[in-house]
């Protein structure tokens, strides 16, 4: 059961990551369409921004392998995993978007307020899925 350990670790590290994405990405929005004068580490934010969503999609994958190999259940038999099926569309929008703006860069408003306000709702689904999945761990792994 130790190895059910991993896919915990690895997406609090996806998550984290991707909080400092929105924390570097933050800048961009003030100064894109609140007119306030600041600095934006863009080559930052795509590395950490593409980096927490890469390792949030295969931490999934690996969740679902997980759960179907070693408990021997379908991933959609709990909350948990019904959220990472909502967040599964969230999550490629997210990097074909900014991989999309970063490739393309352009003078754009639309796209990088869509893909600001995906990447939050995405954070907001991923905390979700932070408590959904502790509360399963503590059941299924440590059984309290």
């Amino acid at each position: 059961m130790l190895i059910l350990t991993f896919h915990p670790i690895i997406q609090l590290t996806g998550f984290i990551l991707a909080i400092y994405a929105m924390y570097l990405g933050f800048s961009r929005t003030l100064s894109l369409h609140f007119g306030k004068e600041t600095v934006f580490d863009k080559d930052r934010h795509v590395i950490v921004g593409a980096l927490s969503l890469i390792v949030l999609t295969f931490g999934m994958a690996g969740g679902a392998i997980m759960v179907a190999r070693y408990l021997e259940k379908p991933i959609l038999e709990s909350l948990h995993g019904k959220g990472a099926v909502v967040l599964l569309p969230f999550l490629l929008f997210g990097l074909f978007s900014g991989f999309y703006m970063y490739l393309n860069p352009a003078g754009r408003k639309i796209l990088p307020a869509l893909h600001a306000i995906n990447n939050l709702i995405l954070l907001m689904f991923a905390a979700f899925q932070l408590i959904t999945g502790m509360a399963f761990y503590l059941k299924i792994v440590l059984s309290i």
